[in-house]
């Protein structure tokens, strides 16, 4: 477990490192040129080359600024005040973690319960539906994003019922549709290799002995195969946090939420993106390394004992 926790750290000294020399990558490629000094008004431009002692000087200002990250400060928009990003952005990262979590449960539940419903369907219904998920995944996630919206609009118009709102005003807080919104394209990624998962489950000698000793295949799937894909799902966590944060930065957008990525767009200074970064990196790597550490090394079928 030591030797484990002392990868652990090596490996996380190591990925904020990266972010922090990767942020840094536009100093190394563009330097800021200020205005004649008779046109002092005029904007600063910036010089296309390459300029590893900026890079290196930017790099220096950055580590400083990390060291003392309780002052850093970013100006609020629309207005000239100057405030420091701590506690304002723990507003929007605690929104935006919200927002990740709670979808990935709801598509992990959905996908389990409609995987399990595909299984009692006819063998022709279940090929049909893996080919619909195919077409369904190939979909763009603007395009999802947005007929959600549009279809929230025209029930709106057509009912004068507000079932959601689909658009977030003046930093009103939503839930419900960027929550379905976000749930929905991980869901059809993890109800189509649920299948495939189920499918391969269900071939092995110990489904065959529970089913030769007249067990049911409610039973079967849901006491024996489910915990066994449960420990792909574990092991696939980082894939569906990259895959939901990656929507997340669209969804955001279209929904004009201020989340953590919001906020790092709307100040776009290297001590405020970094500091959203390690925010959205740090805390979730030591909660992966946690569930790793309990999980069996590989994904080993317990369940496969003498039902």
């Amino acid at each position: 477990m030591e030797r484990k926790f002392g990868r652990f750290l090596i490996v996380l000294v190591a990925i904020t490192l990266s972010v922090i020399f990767i942020c840094h990558i536009p100093a190394l490629l563009f330097k800021d040129i200020p205005p004649p000094a008779d046109q002092p008004f005029a904007m600063e431009t910036k010089e296309l080359g390459f300029f590893p002692g900026n890079y290196f000087i930017e790099l220096k200002k950055t580590f400083i600024e990390l060291l003392h990250f309780k002052e850093i400060s970013y100006i609020a928009q629309g207005t000239n005040v100057e405030r420091t990003i701590f506690p304002y952005i723990l507003e929007s990262y605690t929104y935006s973690l919200l927002l990740l979590f709670v979808s990935l449960f709801i598509a992990l539940f959905f996908a389990v319960i409609f995987t399990t419903g595909t299984f009692y369907l006819p063998r022709r219904m279940q090929e049909a539906a893996k080919t619909f998920l195919t077409v369904l995944e190939a979909l763009p996630d603007v395009f999802v994003i947005f007929s959600l919206q549009l279809g929230a609009i025209w029930v709106f118009k057509h009912t004068n019922l507000l079932v959601t709102e689909p658009y977030s005003v003046s930093g009103q807080k939503i839930y419900f549709l960027p929550i379905l919104t976000l749930s929905l394209i991980p869901m059809i990624y993890l109800y189509k290799n649920t299948i495939l998962m189920y499918e391969n489950e269900l071939g092995k000698p110990y489904v065959e002995l529970g089913v030769a000793k007249g067990m049911g295949k409610l039973y079967i799937l849901v006491r024996h195969v489910f915990p066994n894909v449960l420990y792909s799902f574990f092991y696939n966590l980082k894939y569906m946090y990259l895959l939901l944060l990656s929507n997340m930065i669209i969804l955001e957008y279209m929904f004009n939420i201020y989340g953590i990525l919001q906020f790092m767009t709307n100040h776009p200074s290297y001590e405020i993106i970094l500091a959203g970064l390690i925010l959205l990196t740090l805390p979730l790597s030591i909660v992966f390394f946690l569930i790793q550490s309990f999980l069996p090394k590989g994904v080993m079928y317990v369940d496969q004992k003498a039902m």
